[in-house]
């Protein structure tokens, strides 16, 4: 499994070992944070070596027109320029650089969304929304949830009722 495929597996969030998952999130942001760093340096390496390369065929093509006394258009010079196996193997470079780029961004994107649902999965643990669930064991939490709505609305239609 490669680094991004690793760290997009620790998305998840164990609602029953809060303390644990709010310890490591700062160094989880922090692996996830310069691996994207990284990878847009790449990508911008990658770029830099593709232009170079399209400068250097570009020319080698004009060169070798003007060794043959041919003249050239500039469409002619980009359209052999993009055939040209140099310039294709690092578009390709680049262009899968600038992929992972863009999902270690994406990434980046939904741990930062996840440091809001750790805030809400505690607000919840404080309120002890857990606590009814643990108690049942194994109860279906569809069957807790309408336990729970039940009582409520029992408990509103009392204070309805006593008024």
């Amino acid at each position: 499994m490669d680094k991004l495929e690793q760290l997009r597996s620790k998305l998840k969030i164990d609602e029953h070992a809060l303390e644990i998952e709010l310890k490591n999130y700062p160094n989880y942001v922090d692996d996830v944070g310069q691996a994207h760093v990284l990878a847009i340096s790449d990508r911008d390496e990658a770029k830099q070596a593709l232009d170079e390369i399209e400068a250097k065929v570009d020319s080698e093509i004009r060169s070798e027109a003007v060794a043959a006394g041919d003249k050239i258009t500039e469409k002619d010079v980009e359209s052999q320029k993009r055939l040209d196996p140099k310039v294709k193997a690092a578009n390709r470079k680049f262009l899968d650089l600038k992929l992972e780029a863009a999902q270690w961004g994406v990434l980046k994107e939904a741990v930062e969304k996840r440091s809001y649902a750790l805030s809400k999965l505690v607000d919840l643990y404080l309120a002890s929304y857990y606590s009814e669930i643990e108690k049942k064991g194994d109860v279906d939490f569809k069957n807790v949830q309408s336990q729970r709505v039940k009582r409520e609305l029992a408990e509103r239609r009392k204070r309805i009722a006593v008024e």
